[in-house]
């Protein structure tokens, strides 16, 4: 059974009907030996989890890029999660302490 199944994932994944966007981010940064930023983003099936976990200024701000452009900018709690859908596949992700504007690249605009 486990040979039948492997052969018919190995098609599956053939034809492209597998999501290969699957992928975990995190954030993280430590300041003499301090965390000033705990943050986890989870893509499964086309859906991301964003966790702010711990953030020194009690909050985590995301600035979401597609191609070098800015799609999303928002705000969380610490310890808060919010799901999010529709966010174009290969996104790529700016998480921070404060609200100040970010380039691509993560640094200050």
């Amino acid at each position: 059974m486990r040979l039948f199944l492997s052969i018919i994932y190995c098609f599956l994944n053939l034809a492209g009907c597998t999501d290969a966007g699957n992928r975990t981010l995190t954030a993280s940064a430590r300041e003499n030996g301090t965390v000033t930023l705990e943050s986890r983003t989870e893509v499964r099936m086309g859906r991301a989890r964003f966790a702010c976990e711990a953030s020194r200024a009690d909050r985590c701000w995301y600035t979401v890029f597609d191609a070098g452009r800015e799609v999303r900018a928002f705000s969380l709690a610490a310890r808060e999660e919010r799901l999010v859908d529709g966010l174009p596949p290969g996104f790529t992700l700016c998480v921070t302490t404060n609200a100040d504007k970010v380039t691509k690249d993560c640094k200050p605009a």
